[in-house]
């Protein structure tokens, strides 16, 4: 656990809670954070826990702001063009659908209204995996209100000039968060710049034959100063998300 999020343990971790806790707190809220991310490589310089790691490091930052419950991460998601990288592993679309809605069908049977999907991963697929469930939720359940925050639309408002990709994978923006969030775990030295091409409109059958590092953009680029911006910026934007969103 990063020493930027470790005080915030006690305060809105469901995970460090007893069932007692949970249910005062519900009482007062009936939000929760549900934090998705995946196991996957991350070049040579990141751990594969990273996208989970900061999903889940990130709404303790909103969690502790604007009081509210976050839920313990999940740390599978559906991975493609990483999946032949030894360590990653994936899920199907139909695993995280299903896994999704019954994660969340649990939380609504205990009073939970107002869920908040907050995906690391980003990947296209496990992005449809997610709103199909949260479709498939809403038909259900008229009470229930559900936000799958897209952290692509809060790049938009970067400072001019902050950065120079706004998009790629383990490059500039993952590997600054990942240095504001915990810089010991990051391994610079072995930051790589990869900008690899794939062929247009064929499905690929190992990407290992078109990309070495795993990266996708530049990570030698990356900062702790970058990193702290861009986690203010996600942390203000998603919080006024959640209190815009209100309670029933």
């Amino acid at each position: 656990m990063s020493e930027l999020t470790s005080s915030l343990s006690k305060k809105c971790l469901m995970a460090n809670m007893t069932w007692k806790e949970v249910e005062s707190t519900l009482s007062k809220s009936k939000t929760v954070i549900i934090p998705f991310g995946s196991t996957e490589e991350h070049g040579y310089h990141l751990p594969l826990s990273t996208d989970y790691f900061v999903a889940y490091e990130l709404a303790k930052l909103i969690g502790s702001k604007i009081q509210v419950l976050v839920a313990p991460p999940i740390c599978y998601g559906v991975c493609r063009r990483g999946t032949f990288f030894p360590g990653t592993i994936t899920i199907s679309i139909d695993t995280l659908r299903s896994l999704t809605v019954d994660i969340i069908t649990s939380l609504y049977s205990q009073g939970f209204r107002n869920i908040i999907v907050l995906p690391g991963h980003l990947g296209s697929a496990q992005i449809i995996g997610l709103e199909l469930a949260c479709q498939e939720l809403l038909k259900k359940y008229e009470k229930l209100k559900i936000s799958l925050i897209d952290l692509t639309k809060f790049l938009e408002k970067i400072p001019e000039g902050l950065i120079e990709e706004k998009f790629g994978h383990a490059g500039e923006v993952e590997t600054s968060l990942m240095l504001a969030l915990d810089p010991e775990i990051v391994k610079m030295t072995d930051a790589t710049s990869e900008k690899p091409v794939f062929p247009a409109h064929q499905i690929v059958r190992d990407s290992r034959k078109f990309m070495k590092s795993g990266v996708m953009g530049n990570a030698k680029i990356a900062s702790i100063e970058k990193g702290t911006t861009i986690l203010d910026l996600f942390v203000n934007e998603i919080s006024k998300v959640i209190l815009g969103i209100g309670e029933d």
